[in-house]
């Protein structure tokens, strides 16, 4: 009796250390499994961002082809006149280093068939009050606005001294000649974006550096309205980057910055 009384305690014990090792496991085994999950979300996420880190141009924020000049922007320091150059038009400055990508950019277009004719380039702190001074004083003479209104209704078509682009010698407003030919109101105006030469410009600009500076739909960052004709020097790789992932200069600064 007293034998099979031990034999069935052995019986017993060996079922309990079974049963604890068999819900046991699992606990273990999920554990692990859980573990090896966050690591695999960490990694992929680790790589993700990596990714996007090595496609980005090899460029600086501080870079001088990267200036941020706008409405929320005030220029630091003009450009010096030696750093200036004169295009081939004889009539229009802009910064001797992107002078080459312009004139380059221009033989493709004429060899398209849409030869560029430039409105404005570089303009000086000076001259750009000079413009602005006078359309203020046209409103409260020719309008019979007063001076508050009138610089109010300025500040919508010609941006304040010491806030425009131009003034780094960067900026270019260019249309192509037919729509210069051709325009019955305002050369520089939005609609001109639906136009072949247009969209050849927005095409074809990166490729030597430049890119639509004011997109459409994209003035709650620019602070600028749609201008289908300012192009804007970035550099090559810079402006393919920029172009192809839809952003503006604002947003890919932040994006340098956060690399």
């Amino acid at each position: 009796m007293k034998k099979t009384v031990g034999l069935l305690s052995v019986i017993i014990m060996l079922g309990m250390t079974g049963y604890s090792l068999f819900y046991s496991a699992p606990a273990e085994t999920s554990a692990k499994k859980t573990t090896a999950t966050t690591y695999s979300f960490e990694k992929k996420t680790s790589t993700k961002k990596n990714a996007v880190q090595k496609a980005l141009p090899k460029a600086n924020a501080e870079d001088w082809n990267l200036v941020l000049v706008g409405p929320k922007n005030k220029i630091e320091k003009e450009v010096d006149e030696s750093q200036l150059t004169t295009l081939s038009d004889n009539s229009h400055q802009v910064d001797k280093r992107i002078a080459s990508d312009y004139e380059a950019f221009s033989e493709a277009a004429t060899k398209a068939g849409f030869p560029l004719v430039i409105i404005s380039a570089f303009r000086s702190v000076e001259s750009q009050k000079e413009v602005f001074d006078t359309n203020v004083n046209g409103l409260v003479s020719g309008n019979g606005m007063s001076e508050a209104d009138a610089i109010a209704k300025t500040k919508e078509t010609i941006t304040e001294p010491g806030f425009s682009e131009h003034h780094t010698g960067l900026a270019v407003d260019i249309v192509d000649q037919d729509w210069y030919n051709s325009y019955s109101t305002q050369v520089l105006d939005a609609s001109y974006g639906d136009q072949p030469g247009a969209k050849w410009i927005a095409e074809n600009a990166p490729k030597y550096g430049f890119i639509i500076r004011y997109p459409k739909d994209r003035q709650d960052i620019t602070g600028i309205t749609y201008e289908p004709w300012h192009i804007r020097y970035v550099g090559k790789e810079n402006a393919e980057y920029i172009t192809k992932h839809n952003l503006t200069l604002e947003e890919f600064l932040k994006e340098l910055s956060a690399k």
